[in-house]
């Protein structure tokens, strides 16, 4: 397999990793506005913005956990890719992305679960 193409496809999986987690932790502290476009899928989660930021906050935690792992593995895949080879790199890359499907799957059915917690419903109170 091409370096260049392994080099390239596990910064991008770091970069990726990292920045979901960023984007869902400033979407849960209210920084970025309900967008069809950024954040977690589901359409109960943007019915309106207390509740798109509160489902968000509950996700961070789950979502900083698993995008964090997948960073530390996608990142071990750029140096596997840079000195040991593709199988190394393969493996590592695979584990960082399957990891970072886990994790946002979980992140996410916490986000809907987070639709029934009295936190919730105080949040959009307040608003």
């Amino acid at each position: 397999m091409d370096l260049m193409a392994m080099v390239l496809g596990s910064a991008v999986l770091v970069a990726g990793s990292l920045g979901i987690g960023v984007v869902v932790h400033l979407i849960g502290i209210g920084r970025i506005a309900p967008s069809a476009w950024l954040g977690l899928p589901g359409g109960r989660l943007r019915t309106d913005a207390p509740t798109y930021r509160g489902t968000h906050r509950a996700a961070t935690p789950l979502t900083w956990l698993g995008s964090t792992i997948a960073a530390v593995a996608a990142f071990g895949s750029l140096v596997a890719a840079l000195q040991a080879g593709a199988k190394e790199w393969a493996i590592l890359a695979v584990l960082a992305a399957v990891v970072l499907a886990i994790g946002l799957t979980l992140a996410t059915w916490r986000a809907h679960t987070a639709l029934g917690d009295d936190a919730l419903r105080d949040d959009r109170a307040a608003d």
